[in-house]
């Protein structure tokens, strides 16, 4: 198997270090798990005959369900070693998006490493288009069964933005990492790619431990620690309940722990926090699917700690495009636009998509950005996340921001409302439940105000004690939450 392929990856590190650990768990049920390179390689070789019996070979697809089992990378590598395309589906999709998603990719089999299973998936006498011979895997970003979008990525492009995300991480650290801590459900490529693949190409063994959530986040640090992680990855949501319920004892006398975080804006406060207060540098992490893998890796100031800068492109080159469609030189505002040889070949038979995608070879990525003089970008919204309310550009993730920082919020999600009189906003906040923890709405308010002005303040408050909708890698799923303030948001709804 060729090198520039990422089962060749696995194959050079099992022949320089055949017995060194890959994959560790942690996490129930598979505490004691361990695979080495070669027991990783090895249990792909058992699985292949599975494939090969459902008739899978060059160029077919395979559907992979992403679920925590040790058999997961094993059986996308197995894919790989009869020569077919991983189709990565959601253990949590319901099932008219699973089949939506099957139908269109023309899935030939559906690979449950749960059941042990390969099964044939019979025609759906859809007219799908081939894939390019170079296609490592086949991954959606939307669980719309309207318009599902599935990215197409090489091994090439795959390789190359681990490869240079590497050598950023790097780069901004000043040393190597030892081992890669897994917090995240396994959900697609999102998780993935970050928390497995690129390990792999760095050279790193991956521990699995136990899933951050409100019950497990108290000894997050000590895990960590405890287990020898000395890089991970986060999404904001997990980024700010760690502000709330966890301190790391052993941040003075540990190694700094160099945390990741992507998928969603990063609140400044909630970085700030965690620098100052766990042993960590967070970065601040940019990337899309479009673009393989992420594509800016952060900051590191002159104090050492990460900056909420997104950095300097590291994966691709970027560009910004002002309202007026003109190029910015220089320092300045406008749409982040990228290229280069990590980009996909975009949506699979998806045309108006793709055109909506691309823009002269450049990807669009609906992401408003801020580069100064010394080439480094932050990202400071986004076009379909932005309210007009009467002179003010209100950006939903700056009220969430706010909502955020108070100690009894737990997570907000800001609504844009459109009303007769024109655009405005409405905030969604789950707080605890029970009196102990009762959050009055009038001090939420006053809160707001003083975080955002009354003018960019949410018009109404609505608390809730349920978690709020998340798609993959814990974002907010603005459709679902703009369902659930419908739901709440009656006339005789109390605030």
């Amino acid at each position: 198997m060729s090198a520039d392929t990422l089962l060749g990856v696995y194959e050079q590190q099992a022949a320089r270090t055949p017995d060194g650990e890959a994959l560790v768990y942690a996490r129930a049920p598979y505490e004691g798990t361990v695979l080495t390179w070669r027991e990783l390689l090895e249990r792909s070789r058992d699985l292949a005959p599975k494939l090969r019996e459902a008739g899978l070979g060059p160029g077919s697809r395979c559907a992979v369900v992403m679920i925590d089992h040790p058999d997961v990378l094993p059986g996308v590598l197995a894919v790989w070693r009869v020569g077919g395309v991983p189709v990565l589906l959601d253990s949590q999709w319901g099932r008219t998006t699973t089949r939506s998603v099957l139908r269109l990719s023309a899935v030939e089999a559906i690979f449950d490493v749960v059941r042990g299973t390969c099964e044939k998936v019979p025609p759906t006498g859809v007219d799908a288009p081939p894939l390019p011979g170079d296609t490592a895997l086949l991954s959606y970003t939307s669980g719309s069964t309207s318009d599902p979008r599935g990215v197409v990525l090489s091994h090439s492009q795959l390789l190359h933005a681990y490869r240079a995300g590497g050598a950023a991480l790097t780069g901004l650290l000043g040393q190597g990492r030892r081992r890669f801590g897994v917090t995240m459900r396994l959900s697609g490529l999102g998780i993935l790619g970050m928390n497995y693949l690129w390990p792999a190409v760095m050279g790193l063994p991956v521990t699995v431990l136990p899933e951050l959530s409100v019950a497990s986040a108290k000894g997050y640090w000590s895990r960590l620690r405890e287990h020898g992680v000395d890089v991970t990855y986060l999404v904001p949501p997990l980024v700010d309940l760690l502000t709330k319920m966890s301190v790391d004892p052993g941040a003075e006398n540990g190694d700094t722990i160099a945390c990741l975080s992507g998928g969603a804006p990063l609140f400044e406060q909630s970085q700030r926090a965690i620098q100052q207060n766990c042993g960590a540098v967070l970065l601040n992490v940019y990337g899309l699917t479009e673009v393989s893998f992420a594509a800016f890796f952060g900051d590191i100031g002159p104090d050492g700690l990460a900056t909420h800068s997104i950095g300097r492109p590291a994966t691709v080159e970027a560009r910004l495009r002002s309202a007026d469609g003109s190029i910015v030189v220089g320092p300045g505002e406008g749409e982040l636009e990228v290229a280069g040889a990590a980009v996909s070949h975009g949506y699979y038979a998806n045309d108006t998509a793709n055109k909506d995608l691309f823009r002269e070879g450049w990807v669009r990525t609906g992401d408003l950005a801020d580069r100064d003089a010394s080439g480094r970008y932050s990202i400071i919204g986004r076009h379909k996340d932005v309210v007009l309310r009467g002179a003010f550009t209100v950006y939903l993730h700056e009220i969430e921001e706010a909502a955020n920082g108070h100690p009894g919020v737990l997570e907000s999600a800001a609504i844009r409302l459109q009303l007769p009189s024109g655009e405005d906003v409405g905030l969604l906040v789950r707080v605890a439940p029970g009196p102990d923890a009762e959050t009055s709405t009038a001090d939420l308010r006053k809160h707001l105000a003083l975080e955002l002005g009354n003018q960019r303040a949410p018009r109404r408050i609505v608390k809730t004690t349920e978690p709020l909708p998340r798609l993959a890698q814990h974002k907010i799923d603005r459709r679902a939450a703009y369902a659930r303030w419908n739901a709440v948001n009656t006339p005789d709804a109390k605030e």
